[in-house]
């Protein structure tokens, strides 16, 4: 029992300093990356409140498209439609209309039309090939 005691009373000289950066290395680097982009998002949506003005047309954040009619302390009111008019929280409105959406993926093909030279699913894929050739395989010949 008192060599137990004696261990457990024994100082290991402290660690290196080294082990702590190496733990905290990967925290904070996580809390920056989440923390720098949100700040930006936040200070973008405040320039988009601040210079709302009313006949902007802009987008809401459910996607509702109308034009800025009238706006009060923290309410826009929105026109839809022809004598339609909406209340929207002002952090609901997303964009202006007139804006391109940055979330929204421009429809280039990607990477799979990339590889396949433009058609999804390559030469053939939707069965038009182009000819009236017989398949190879007999027995698709004779069904049809």
């Amino acid at each position: 029992m008192d060599q137990l005691a004696q261990l457990l009373a024994q100082d290991n000289g402290g660690g290196s300093p080294i082990g702590l950066i190496i733990l905290l290395l990967p925290i904070a680097a996580i809390i920056f990356l989440t923390v720098v982009p949100q700040r930006k998002q936040r200070r973008k949506q405040q320039e988009l409140m601040s210079s709302l003005e009313v006949g902007d047309e802009v987008v809401t954040i459910g996607g509702i498209h109308g034009v800025v009619n009238h706006i009060e302390d923290a309410v826009v009111h929105l026109e839809v439609d022809d004598d339609v008019v909406m209340k929207f929280g002002l952090g609901a409105v997303s964009r202006k209309a007139e804006e391109p959406d940055p979330d929204a993926q421009q429809s280039r093909g990607g990477f799979l039309s990339a590889l396949t030279g433009g058609a999804a699913g390559g030469a053939g894929a939707s069965g038009e090939d182009g000819g009236d050739e017989g398949s190879d395989d007999p027995d698709i010949d004779a069904k049809s």
